[in-house]
């Protein structure tokens, strides 16, 4: 148990440098938890009838509930990241003259 125990906390701790630009307003959270819950209720309603399409919508809503709750996404972490890393432009003009 000691290795998952170790596993579970280097994850944890990768997701949550990777969370450390991606910090979410509240209008945001108030979003993702409302859309993550009916996602998950919905999902939960069709288990039965669809299994697979069930457990791809618990997964997003879930995920839409913890990206909520918490304030941090990882995604949103790395797409800021990204674009910090772009911070010059280069422009290039060409006249031709005969």
């Amino acid at each position: 148990m000691a290795i998952i125990d170790k596993a579970v906390e280097k994850i944890k701790d990768r997701i949550d440098q990777a969370c450390d630009n991606g910090r979410v307003p509240e209008s945001e959270r108030l979003l993702s938890v409302i859309a993550g819950g009916f996602i998950v209720a919905y999902s939960v309603r069709s288990v039965v009838k669809s299994p697979l399409t069930a457990l791809s919508g618990l997964t997003l809503g879930g995920a839409l509930l913890v990206r909520g709750v918490t304030g941090k996404c990882a995604i949103k972490g790395a797409i800021s990241a990204q674009e910090e890393e772009l911070t010059h432009t280069v422009v290039e003009h060409r006249y031709f003259v005969k």
